[in-house]
């Protein structure tokens, strides 16, 4: 799996922005993506060293439609929550040089084919 396709995009909410005291960062994934697939990801893309993953689906949410029908609000969802080694912080709009990241990626794909 590609490293863009893994990580979808940051969670933004007042639970989760808390939690980046405790050095805990939330991550909506991609559905197939294994806790090694996003530990290698983070490292490639931001540079920082990983201490625990943990991941969960998000349940979907209903309503109500017309007539008593149902209809779905949002889709499940599979989040990772990373904790980083104590005394490191993420930027999460800063990221490594794309150079660093397909050095990388060339490296991890030629000695996946070894």
């Amino acid at each position: 799996m590609n490293i863009s396709q893994i990580i979808v995009r940051p969670v933004m909410t007042e639970k989760s922005v808390s939690a980046e005291v405790k050095s805990k960062y939330s991550f909506v994934v991609h559905e197939n993506a294994t806790k090694i697939d996003v530990k290698s990801a983070l490292e490639t893309l931001y540079g920082v060293t990983i201490e625990k993953i943990n991941i969960l689906w998000g349940l979907p949410k209903y309503r109500m439609g017309r007539g008593r029908n149902l209809l779905e609000k949002r889709e499940r969802t599979r989040r990772a929550i990373v904790t980083l080694k104590a005394g490191e912080k993420l930027d999460l709009t800063k990221t490594k040089t794309s150079a660093r990241v397909a050095k990388a990626t060339k490296a991890k794909e030629a000695t996946a084919t070894k």
